[in-house]
């Protein structure tokens, strides 16, 4: 009999338990240790849909949508990809569907669903479930490990701690770090952002589609995406952007030292593009006021809001137009600049940082410092973007520590 303790009842910890219970040639008993109740995190991904994975084909195409641990992901991807992933949950009896952005859902767009999918296989396997335990401290004397809760100390063969993230407290990684461990800085990923122009107030709620931004910092280009993004009553937030911040998690911006977003909120058009555009509009339109003409190219609002923004008028006749002040409106939709002084942090919940991958055998989740001892999920320095990109790093992770325990 080997006695598993998994430290953590996230996505992660779940699927590390399961996958060890199935695959193990000899009997195991497995308890699952969570500070408050197995899965719950699980609730508000995807909006409480569950975007539960990406179904992105080639591993490596995969990887790179990690800022950190994309080459580390290599190993762990070749052994448990996203179509892998599809094909264990469907195997296992979660209905899957996926979208044309290649998130992928459960059928019933519920998050609950997949969190009573998880719970009947632990049952199943008749995996020991602790809520609302805290561990103390693991200790390991030879080749066993003491477990500390608050109320006993239990012993056993092998432990995987698979705790989750949390940039806002260490406490989570000190189980690691008296093992010998060490911790990376660590940072939240994934947020909005505060603008410092307060007029932006004005347009929250519009969406801009497909657009492409450029970021820089201290004067260099540091990151550029394309997608969509929404304006809020302090800045802006969506997909675009988290994928911006996700880049950029470990940038110290700030109202004096901003980071500098140059948009083009028409990104299959240039300067010289749309000047051919709008100069074959202003002549086909003369007497119509030169706003109604940009108000097809971008939402009424955020027309007017980058009219008076560019101290522009409005109510100009298209005939009227110099080139000084269509070169102007021109570079205001291809490339104008925000500065983004503040992170938002209303819905972020991934980390950046946490167990140094360099201590961690991507080939098995085991640590290369102290046997027997696996890692999985967010604890380590893994965090990718938006799109279910951490949900997949959760069960692959667990699935190779699992596999490997």
């Amino acid at each position: 009999m080997v006695n598993i303790a998994i430290v953590g009842g996230g996505p992660a910890g779940v699927m590390a338990a399961i996958v060890a219970a199935e695959n193990s040639k000899q009997q195991v008993n497995i308890t699952i240790f969570e500070k408050g109740q197995v899965l719950k995190t699980i609730l508000c991904t995807g909006n409480g849909r569950c975007n539960l994975a990406n179904n992105t084909k080639n591993f490596k195409e995969l990887a790179s949508n990690y800022p950190r641990g994309e080459k580390f992901l290599y190993s762990i991807f070749s052994q448990f990809d996203a179509t892998k992933t599809i094909k264990w949950f469907t195997g296992h009896g979660l209905k899957l569907y996926t979208q044309k952005d290649n998130r992928v859902f459960p059928i019933t767009d519920d998050a609950h669903t997949v969190r009573d999918f998880f719970i009947k296989l632990l049952n199943k396997y008749k995996i020991k479930i602790k809520e609302n335990c805290h561990i103390e401290k693991i200790e390991k004397n030879t080749n066993k490990f003491k477990i500390h809760t608050h109320n006993e100390v239990l012993n056993f063969d092998k432990v995987v701690i698979a705790a989750g993230g949390n940039h806002k407290s260490q406490s989570v990684y000190n189980l690691a770090k008296n093992l010998g461990h060490n911790i990376t800085r660590l940072k939240p990923s994934l947020f909005a952002l505060s603008l410092s122009d307060s007029n932006i107030s004005k347009i929250a709620g519009v969406s801009i589609e497909s657009a492409s931004i450029g970021t820089y910092f201290d004067n260099k280009k540091v990151y550029s995406t394309q997608g969509d993004f929404i304006y809020t009553h302090k800045g802006v937030s969506g997909p675009a952007i988290f994928k911006t911040t996700g880049a950029c998690a470990f940038l110290d911006f700030n109202r004096e030292n901003p980071l500098i977003l140059k948009i083009n909120f028409l990104k299959n058009k240039n300067f010289d593009s749309l000047n051919d555009e709008i100069i074959e509009l202003v002549k086909d339109n003369p007497k119509k006021n030169i706003i109604n003409l940009i108000r097809q190219f971008v939402p009424a609002g955020v027309a007017d809001y980058l009219f008076e923004k560019n101290s522009l008028n409005p109510d100009k006749k298209a005939a009227e137009l110099s080139k000084k002040e269509r070169n102007r409106i021109i570079n205001m939709l291809v490339k104008s600049e925000f500065s983004a002084v503040a992170p938002v942090f209303d819905s972020e919940i991934v980390t950046a940082g946490g167990i140094d991958l360099k201590q961690v055998s991507s080939k098995t989740m085991e640590s290369k410092i102290c046997s027997r001892l696996y890692f999985c999920g967010e604890m380590l320095d893994i965090d990718g973007f938006t799109g279910g990109f951490n949900l997949q790093a959760c069960w692959s992770t667990g699935y190779v520590a699992g596999m490997n325990l």
